[in-house]
């Protein structure tokens, strides 16, 4: 059986195209067609022992990790590593995905005893090149429609709602979670109370009064009431105990605001019973929300 270089080069910079442009659509990145054709032509090095023996060493592992890592940083230029590890995954995943579809293709219907003219081998496998344009076209139909319905249903990003905090007529928006590990109450007022980044709401404070915040709640008690002492402030703060893992008992500082707009599911809820708990680390690593709201909040 005869194999064109040609053929076989068009055929795999078209699947590395489409793999990189997957990883694209799934993780909504930008799609410049130059990069990612550019990488795309990056994947079809290995093709040179087809040609020449002495480039069998780009068949080795590392030498094919290396040309992945080449072609996801020309097709995307990552802004850190986080970033750059989680498109290799993806890649990665689309790349076994399709390959594993092809074979599940090709063995499903029999393929083996024909259509064995036009046909490509790899692995040893003879495999009609039709279907490979089979494969990716199911993938981008799951990638383009099924995946985004799925996403909706599982990911957490469906439980991210908009609050808007107004202290002294100053309003602050911000994203948060709706967390069903949240059931802090207030136990003076007993109104639900919403985590907050420290960092996300201290525009909201005087400058000393961040200051003293950041110490946290055991550190800042006893210079607290000197400072909020003939402040707006004064009435408004909150001590709320909490438990959780690692620290059986804590104390959070809060502190009473005017009102809390709740974006969610399209639809807006306001209420002037919630306390704002100030927490002084980060809650989403990824910065995705930066509170955790009782889910009691969306009932009242």
């Amino acid at each position: 059986m005869v194999l064109y270089f040609d053929v076989v080069l068009l055929i795999n910079l078209f699947m590395n195209y489409m793999i990189l442009y997957f990883v694209a659509l799934l993780l909504n990145l930008e799609r410049a067609i130059g990069r990612l054709f550019s990488g795309a032509a990056l994947g079809c090095l290995f093709l040179l022992n087809m040609v020449w023996e002495k480039f069998i060493v780009l068949q080795s592992f590392p030498i094919k990790l290396m040309i992945s890592m080449v072609m996801i940083l020309v097709s995307f230029r990552p802004k850190s590593f986080r970033e750059f590890i989680k498109i290799l995954s993806f890649f990665y995943l689309i790349s076994f995905s399709m390959g594993g579809g092809v074979l599940a293709f090709f063995y499903f219907f029999n393929l083996r005893q024909n259509l064995i003219t036009d046909s490509l081998i790899i692995n040893n496998i003879l495999l009609p090149w039709w279907i490979l344009l089979i494969s990716a076209l199911v993938v981008f139909l799951f990638l383009k429609y099924f995946w985004p319905l799925l996403r909706n249903i599982l990911s957490r990003d469906r439980f991210l709602a908009i609050l808007t905090i107004v202290i002294d007529g100053k309003p602050l928006e911000i994203t948060g979670l709706v967390d069903t590990g949240n059931d802090l109450f207030d136990p003076l007022s007993n109104y639900p109370v919403i985590i907050v980044e420290l960092d996300a709401i201290k525009d909201l404070f005087s400058k000393e009064l961040q200051v003293i915040l950041g110490m946290g709640p055991e550190e800042s008690l006893t210079v607290l009431g000197e400072t909020i002492g003939n402040s707006i402030l004064a009435n408004r703060i909150r001590i709320i105990p909490f438990e959780s893992i690692g620290k059986s008992k804590g104390l959070m500082i809060g502190f009473k605001p005017d009102l809390v707009k709740i974006r969610y599911n399209d639809k807006i809820k306001s209420t002037k019973e919630a306390v704002v708990g100030i927490y002084q680390r980060v809650l989403s690593a990824e910065g995705t929300y930066r509170a955790l709201l009782n889910p009691v909040l969306l009932n009242q």
